[in-house]
Parts: C-alpha cells; structure tokens; sequence
C-alpha cells in the first residue's frame, strides 16, 4: 500500500489504545469488547437474517447520516489535533503529562473512527448500488455493516470517554504564567 494513504498507523495508535493506563499492558477485555462484540452481534444478525428474521433493507437511505456523522467524526479530529498542539506547545505539558496522554489517545480513536465511517459509507454505497431498494441484504452484508456500525458506535464511545476524562483533569493542570 502507497504511503501516502496508508492507515496502518492509523491502525497501530488506535490499538495500541486497548492498554490498561497504569500498566501499560495489552487489554485482552478491550479486544473482546470493541471487536468481539460487535462480531457476536454480527454473527447473529447474519444468522437471523439467512433465517429471514432480521432484514436490512434500502440501506442507501443510511448514507446520508453515516455520511454526515463520519464528516463530523474528521472535523472532530481536526480540533482534537489543533487541542493536542495546545497542551504540547502553549501549556507546556511534558508528553508524559496525563491530559497529554488522553488527548493523544483520543486523536487515535477518532482517527480510527473516521477510518470505520468512510469503510462504512463506502460499503453502503456498494451495498445500495448493488441490491434493489425491497430487497434484503444478505447475511454476509448484514453481518459487516452490522460489525462496522457497532465498531464506529463504540470506538466513538471510547472517544468520548477519553474527551471526559481529559475535561475532568483541567483542574489538575499548572496555572498559566501571568
């Protein structure tokens, strides 16, 4: 893959993530949570709907949403990043500093989450211009949208946990020089 739009380190931040923060050790529970759940729920969905119980249908009428969510998601990103060059540069804060930390982790989540939301937008564009409108989609479509959506949802969780975080240490931070 060129270079230039790779998102393997992309990739390797936001998983790196899947840490416990005071060991620095690799959470297998965070793997199970954030990619084992919504592969279970995925597998059932595909399940139910090769059963014809569970039915996605005219999933183009999504784009809109996931088009505008994962818009939001980048621009979200772009202030995550202009955030991290202020505790860094303005606020003087070492790279090792707590809030330093969270606002690098949560750069990772999002840019994570763009990534799912524009596979996701991409997939519904194909899924959409490939299966008619009163027609369901199949269990093996059904199950990666349903996977990817979870994922998104929960990786934009984390996210938002980590935001709160951060919010709840300002208090915690030097004052500024006057």
């Amino acid at each position: 893959m060129s270079a230039k739009w790779s998102v393997a380190s992309i990739a390797r931040a936001h998983f790196a993530t899947y840490t416990d923060a005071r060991s620095g050790k690799m959470l297998p529970s965070d793997y199970l949570s954030f990619l084992g759940g919504p592969g279970v729920v995925a597998l059932v969905a595909s399940i139910m709907a090769s059963a014809g119980k569970f039915q996605l249908m005219d999933v183009s009428r999504l784009l809109g949403g996931i088009g505008v969510f994962t818009g939001l998601l980048f621009g979200l990103l772009t202030n995550t990043f202009t955030l991290s060059l202020r505790v860094r540069r303005d606020e003087g804060l070492d790279s090792e500093h707590v809030v330093v930390k969270q606002v690098a982790e949560l750069f990772a989540n999002l840019g994570w989450s763009v990534i799912i939301g524009c596979l996701l937008v991409s997939l519904i564009v194909v899924a959409g211009a490939t299966h008619p409108a009163k027609a369901a989609l199949g269990p093996w479509w059904t199950g990666v949208l349903v996977f990817l959506f979870l994922h998104l949802m929960m990786t934009v969780l984390m996210a938002l946990k980590r935001l709160w975080y951060a919010h709840q240490k300002i208090a915690d931070l030097p004052p500024k020089g006057r």
